[in-house]
């Protein structure tokens, strides 16, 4: 068995499913491994997600990685047999041999030879920022949407990953550019300098549009799991862009700038007509740690506020 491949890395759903289709496609059968219950400190949630080929090649982890090898074994016999298998890790487990260091427990569900079309009907509904809700079946088939007329061994829903627009210029911006990309969030760029834009475009890191005036901006496609962060100050801008962005559903709007560089500019958007609510909805200076100087720790900081936002967004919505 091959050893797990740098894909394994991979945590959001669409990325790991994204894996078990370049797995389907090479010809190898694909297991899906899905956490179906915790106790204690684990690591991972239900609906945490990894994929197995039948060779041992593997994308997404279901542990803090104490469990892991020992999962992947398990997949690639589940696809030799066929059969569906239920495994428990930690707190009354029969493997006594494998210790959980949390003290907790893990419940996985091994759904062997899931089909390439029912693989990508899921990658492709997170592609395009849908949500899709499954369940697997007691027979081993996954359903989606309604579940006919049976009791599932597991259901769950998987949301689009969190999707991260930046306008900007210069050092700060390409630094939380960087950053995002790292994570895997989706990613988009709205930049006016020809350099940024050529840096964006050669290294890529997202999608990127060039900026040529405020009253001629591209259409953008924020959903309610996008954050948009303004990465200058230039007044030339700063309306148009803010505006664009407070007519969409995005959850977090934030802008970068000191404290009285933030006053000026709310000061300058009531002047230009915009409402105390869209004002509000402007978080500034954005970071979760004030006054970071160096474009590194601002990127840190700025995505730290946007992730601690999303997971309260989320936490409202379970």
């Amino acid at each position: 068995m091959r050893s797990a491949s740098p894909l394994a890395t991979h945590e959001h759903p669409q990325d790991v499913l994204g894996a078990a289709l370049g797995f389907a496609k090479s010809g190898a059968e694909v297991a899906l491994v899905i956490v179906t219950a915790t106790e204690g400190g684990a690591v991972r949630t239900p609906g945490a997600l990894m994929a197995v080929s039948r060779n041992g090649d593997s994308a997404g982890y279901v542990s803090g990685g104490c469990i892991d090898a020992d999962v992947r074994l398990n997949a690639v016999e589940a696809l030799n047999s066929g059969q569906l298998r239920k495994l428990r890790y930690g707190t009354g487990s029969p493997f006594v041999d494998i210790r959980l260091p949390c003290g907790g427990a893990i419940d996985i569900l091994i759904v062997p030879n899931v089909t390439p079309d029912t693989i990508s009907i899921m990658h492709d509904r997170l592609d395009n920022r849908e949500t899709v809700r499954f369940a697997v079946l007691t027979t081993g088939e996954i359903a989606m949407d309604a579940v006919p007329g049976e009791a599932p061994l597991f259901r769950t829903v998987y949301k689009p990953k969190l999707s991260l627009r930046i306008a900007g210029r210069g050092a700060d911006c390409i630094a939380l550019a960087r950053l995002a990309s790292a994570t895997g969030f989706a990613l988009h760029l709205q930049l006016p300098d020809e350099a940024d834009y050529d840096a964006v475009r050669s290294a890529g890191v997202g999608s990127v549009t060039r900026l040529t005036t405020p009253c001629s901006l591209a259409p953008v496609e924020d959903d309610r799991s996008t954050a948009f962060v303004l990465m200058f100050h230039d007044a030339h801008w700063e309306a148009a862009l803010l505006k664009q962005a407070l007519r969409g559903p995005a959850f977090f709007i934030g802008a970068v700038g000191s404290a009285k560089t933030h006053a000026k500019r709310c000061e300058s958007l009531r002047e230009a007509g915009m409402s105390a609510n869209d004002i509000q909805r402007i978080r500034g200076p954005v970071g979760l740690v004030p006054s970071m100087r160096d474009a590194s720790m601002l990127a840190i900081s700025t995505l730290a506020e946007i992730v601690e936002a999303f997971h309260a967004k989320e936490a409202v919505h379970v």
